[in-house]
């Protein structure tokens, strides 16, 4: 039984770019060695590189959402409840300071 391609192959489209000598070698190298195609490659590298950009994205969106001072004093409280369960559960199985005598 033949399998259909046309379901998963995506359309394309031919660019033309203009990439620095050292790049272009570097491309190559890779297409070889793995032993596909420039493209293939370049597409990878793409998407990883979008991926990643994604990805610090978010993490700033992140950092600027939870560095934000919380106004609502039930949240500050159940913040301050959360940090402490937090810790607690930090500090299972570590010994605590304070006799100087190791845990037996």
């Amino acid at each position: 039984m033949k399998r259909r391609m046309t379901n998963r192959m995506r359309s394309r489209t031919r660019v033309t770019v203009s990439l620095p000598t050292d790049l272009v070698r570097r491309l190559d190298c890779h297409s070889r060695a793995k032993g596909t195609s420039r493209s293939g490659v370049a597409e990878r590298w793409l998407r990883a590189g979008e991926r990643q950009s994604a990805l610090l994205s978010l993490e700033r969106e992140l950092e600027t959402y939870y560095s934000q001072r919380i106004e609502d004093d039930e949240e500050t409280e159940l913040g301050a409840v959360l940090g402490k369960a937090a810790r607690k559960v930090a500090m299972d199985g570590r010994p605590r300071r304070g006799s100087g005598k190791s845990p037996r």
